[in-house]
Order: C-alpha cells, then sequence, then structure tokens
C-alpha cells in the first residue's frame, strides 16, 4: 500500500481516538467530581466534529497538520483550566502522534510551539507557583517531557530517511511487479494460441479471447466449469494425462483431437503443463492449444498430391510400355473370334472384354500422367446431366433403380464438357453398383451461393464403413470385385482442376452422397 495511504487511514483513526477521548473527558466530568476541565472536552468535541468535515476537503498534509494542533490546543486550554501541573505532561501526546507519521517537520513545529507554551506557562501564568527550588514532581514532569520530546526529534530524524528509502524501494518493487503482471496479463490476452488454466478439480480458472474464438465458449460460460473440451472416445486418455500433469509431469506439442462447443472435432496441438505454488506443490494446471486443422489438411493435400504424381508416373510407364502390345494381341484376339474354325468363341470373347477392360484402366491412367488437352466452352449443366442420365436409363430400368431429379435453375459451367460427363459417369456407376437390390438414387443440382453450385448423387444402397470412407481416394482402392480403384481419384483432380471440391459421406445400411462443388460461370 503506498504511504499516501496509510498516512490517510493513520489520520483517520488518530480523528477518531482524539474524538472518543473528548466524549471520554466530557462525560467523566458529569459523572465524577474532579473540579476538572470544562472547556477543553468541549473544545474536543466540536474540534473533532471540524475535523472529521475538513477530512472530505482538505490534503492529506493540511489534515495532518489540523490534526495534530487541534490536539495541542486541547491540551494547551486544558492546562489553563486544570490546577495540577501534572497535565503539562499532556503536551507530549501530539509530539508522539506526530512522529508516527515518520515526518520531521510536524515535530520541529509542535517541538517550537510546545516550548514557547510551556514558557508562557511557567513564566507568566507560573503554573509551578514557587519562588524557590522546584520540587521533585515538577522536575519530574519537565525530565520527562524533555526526554520523551528528545526521543521523537531523534526518532524522526534518524528514521525518517530509512523510511522514505523503504517507501522507494517499495513504489519500486510494486512498480516493476505491477509492469511484470501487465506484460502477462497483455501476453496472456493477446496470444494467438488458446490458453485456459484449471484448479485441482479441473474447474476452469482463467481462458484468453483465443481460446473463446476456437473452443466456442465465452468466458462467463467457462469460469468455474468442466468442459468437455475433448471427444469422449478420448476420455479416458485425456484423464490419464490429467492425473500425470497433476504428479508434475509436462507434454509438449502434443496432437491430439480436441471438441469445440457445438460438438465438432478438430485436431489441435497442446502443451500440458502443471502450476506450482512456493513449496512446489501443484495446485492448478494449464493447457495451451493450437488448431491443426489447416496444417493436417495441407499434409493430406501434400501426400495426394504425391500419390498422384506417383499414379502419373506409373501411367506414363505403362501406356508407353503395354498399350502398344496390347493393340497387336486385340487385333489376332478379334481374327480368333471371327474365325469359323474358332473352338473356343466364349474364351475369345472374354480375353477381348478383358481387354477393353485394361485399355480402360490405361485410358484412367492417361487422365492422371498428364493434363489432357481441354476445349474450354460455356454449357449446360442440366443438359450434360440429362445425357448422362439417359445413357444410363436402360441400366437403371433392368435393375429396378427409381430416379429423381431435382434441378433449380438453369446452371451454367466454364470447361471441358467431356471431363465433367466423365466424373458423372463415374459416381452414378458407383452409385448403382452400391445396390444389390432395387433402390432409389437422386441426383440434385442447386446453386449453393452466389459462386458455387453442387451436383449431388444419393443412393439407398449399402453405404460404406468409416474406414473404407477415409481410403476411397487412394489410388488402386475399391471395393468392388471388379473395380480399378481409380474412378473416385480421377473424378477428383479433374474437379480440383476446375477449383472445385469432391466429398463422399455415407452410413452403412443407409446409403451413400457424393457432392461436387464447383464454381459457377
Amino acid at each position: 500500500m503506498e504511504s499516501k495511504v496509510i498516512n490517510r487511514k493513520r489520520s483517520q483513526l488518530f480523528v477518531h481516538i482524539y474524538g472518543f477521548l473528548s466524549i471520554f473527558h466530557f462525560l467523566l466530568n458529569h459523572l465524577i467530581y474532579m473540579n476538572a476541565a470544562i472547556v477543553s472536552p468541549v473544545f474536543g468535541i466540536i474540534s473533532y466534529v471540524l475535523l472529521l468535515i475538513l477530512m472530505v476537503k482538505m490534503n492529506d498534509l493540511s489534515i495532518q497538520y489540523a490534526i495534530l494542533f487541534a490536539m495541542n490546543l486541547y491540551i494547551l486550554i486544558l492546562n489553563f483550566e486544570s490546577l495540577s501541573p501534572i497535565t503539562l505532561v499532556y503536551f507530549i501526546v501530539p509530539i508522539i502522534a506526530g512522529a508516527l507519521y515518520n515526518d520531521t517537520k510536524p515535530i520541529l513545529i509542535l517541538g517550537l510551539v510546545t516550548i514557547i507554551e510551556f514558557a508562557f506557562l511557567l513564566t507568566i501564568y507560573d503554573r509551578f507557583k514557587t519562588g524557590g527550588t522546584l520540587s521533585y514532581t515538577q522536575v519530574s514532569i519537565l525530565i520527562f517531557t524533555l526526554s520523551v520530546f528528545s526521543l521523537t526529534v531523534l526518532h524522526s530524524f534518524y528514521f525518517s530517511r530509512y523510511w522514505k528509502q523503504l517507501e522507494l524501494k517499495n513504489a519500486s518493487m510494486e512498480k516493476a511487479l505491477l509492469s511484470k503482471e501487465g506484460y502477462l496479463q497483455l501476453f496472456f490476452e493477446t496470444a494467438k494460441d488458446a490458453i485456459a488454466v484449471f484448479d485441482s478439480d479441473d474447474r476452469i480458472i482463467a481462458v484468453n479471447p483465443a481460446f473463446e474464438e476456437l473452443y466456442g465458449w465465452n468466458s462467463e460460460e467457462c469460469i468455474g466449469q468442466i468442459l468437455p473440451l475433448y471427444p469422449e472416445d478420448h476420455k479416458q486418455a485425456v484423464d490419464a494425462r490429467t492425473q500425470q500433469v497433476r504428479k508434475g509431469k509436462s507434454y509438449s506439442l502434443l496432437e491430439t483431437e480436441d471438441a469445440r462447443k457445438d460438438g465438432s472435432r478438430f485436431h489441435a496441438q497442446v502443451t500440458l503443463s502443471p502450476i506450482y505454488d512456493d513449496s512446489k506443490k501443484v495446485i492448478a494446471t494449464s493447457i495451451i492449444s493450437r488448431d491443426m486443422s489447416y496444417q493436417k489438411e495441407s499434409e493430406k493435400l501434400i501426400i495426394q498430391s504425391e500419390k498422384l504424381k506417383l499414379a502419373g508416373e506409373i501411367a506414363a510407364g505403362v501406356a508407353h510400355e503395354i498399350r502398344n502390345p496390347m493393340t497387336v494381341i486385340s487385333g489376332f484376339i478379334q481374327l480368333m473370334h471371327h474365325d469359323p474354325k474358332n473352338m473356343f468363341p466364349a474364351y475369345t470373347e472374354l480375353i477381348q472384354s478383358e481387354l477393353d477392360r485394361i485399355n480402360l484402366i490405361i485410358s484412367e491412367f492417361l487422365v492422371l500422367a498428364k493434363p489432357q488437352a481441354a476445349v474450354l466452352k460455356v454449357f449446360s449443366v442440366q443438359k450434360a446431366l440429362d445425357d448422362i442420365l439417359l445413357l444410363f436409363s436402360s441400366e437403371l430400368n433392368m435393375n429396378g433403380i427409381q430416379l429423381s431429379k431435382n434441378w433449380e435453375k438453369v446452371i451454367s459451367f466454364e470447361g471441358e464438357e467431356n471431363h465433367l460427363k466423365q466424373v458423372f459417369i463415374n459416381l452414378l456407376k458407383n452409385a448403382v453398383e452400391s445396390m444389390e437390390q432395387p433402390g432409389e438414387i437422386s441426383v440434385t443440382l442447386k446453386a449453393e451461393d452466389e459462386k458455387m453450385f453442387s451436383v449431388s448423387f444419393e443412393d439407398s444402397g449399402n453405404g460404406i464403413s468409416e474406414e473404407d470412407l477415409t481410403d476411397i481416394f487412394e489410388p488402386f482402392y475399391t471395393t468392388k470385385a471388379t473395380g480399378t480403384g481409380l474412378g473416385l481419384l480421377v473424378s477428383q483432380k479433374i474437379i480440383q482442376e476446375y477449383n472445385g471440391s469432391l466429398s463422399v459421406t455415407s452410413k452403412i445400411g443407409v446409403g451413400t452422397v457424393a457432392k461436387i462443388l464447383l464454381p459457377l460461370y
């Protein structure tokens, strides 16, 4: 606490003590006959009220002088009224009170005033009433007064310098502490990483704005609460880490998965640390977390790009090394198949169909190997979809599949029409092959906003498991006996070349939704 505040509190205490003693003195005169003073206690009560009023308006130094000289004047009046020289001792009270302020100036002034008052009382007023040698009581009073006055003066001179040094040191330390706390608070508030502090019961003590933005809870919702900052299936691992941190262990840059207020998950990189008190006991824990979703997505895209590059390199070699001999083999198989003496027409037909399938795989490889020469033009997406649905109409009827079309309005797109049709064929083919019994396929075309439109293929097939769903865009990955594992990979590459995206969501026993997002023309 600053010295001004301390002195203010000290002045308030002195005023109330002064008022209490004045009132006590007044009452004592009425209870006990002492032939004592009347004016001095009345003066004390009146000056007490005035001091209470002045404390509101006067500064600290002025109120100090007012209190000390009010005491001195009270004692002077008391000595005029009193018949005993013993009351001279009370002159030392304001001097002692002044010494408690650790300021020399009021003590010196009070000392000078007191000497004058003593001289006045001893000479002119002849308080001791003696013309001869001083009595033992009178000498004792003088020696006592001089001793206490000397002690207070010496105390003030000697200790005031050290007191001021201590005040300066405390002020410097307080300023440094406030500066340190200010910097820490500024760091806490402006940090880009989410920071939260927990007590020993896992209740949140403090959070910074970055935490509120990342997790979705505001500070009022957080403080004093236990919040689910992680998915329920991670609870066991989180509890184990929390116990370790309470024992003093730290975790640095740990990659995990956290949950927001709305239940959505995100990849997080967290640092867990214990917080100790002076006795090295863990009293709280802290967590610093960072959203790694963007980095994870970037890593995923890099891996996907590397896979596409690898597939392209394989495609270039396959196209060169296999296609030429495949053409020769296909030619001879056709000759054998149309030969009247051919004894195994079923075999040659089967071989030819397999050769056609190999040729299809090579064609899809060529899409991955290098960008195809595209003729960009503006075309109707509805018309392209109608062409593909007409192509599949007979197959849909054969399998008892009902088709529903949902067009909102005419949507145009600038690109290579055949490329987009190839994507539609791949997705529609996957939808048909996902159903082992009659079902329904819904194709929806709509504008998502002013910049993007979507094409969705929704089927009521068997669905895809969560494990398989994470690998469907991998090269050569397929769950079908006759699949190549390249259809979705090729489709994704085509869509990405037009600054779009292809996503697949599925649920076992319910069906699958493949959704294309592309920019509007």
